[in-house]
């Protein structure tokens, strides 16, 4: 889902927060909120790792 997002944003800023409201309903509802953000924040840094996507700065984007 966040590459899916990543991709339909094209040049536009990706932050977190954004990313977050597009795939809150899947993420683990025992979570806390802040749990939550912090589960999203580990995943886009293993996607980053794997090269699938980069940030720039707080904003993400889709590698090409």
């Amino acid at each position: 889902m966040i590459l899916q997002y990543l991709n339909n944003a094209g040049t536009d800023e990706a932050k977190r927060d954004s990313i977050y409201e597009y795939v809150k309903d899947v993420m683990p509802q025992v979570k806390t909120h802040e749990q939550q953000l912090r589960l999203l924040g580990d995943i886009l840094s293993i996607l980053s790792a794997d090269k699938l996507i980069y940030p720039k700065g707080r904003t993400w984007f889709l590698k090409e």
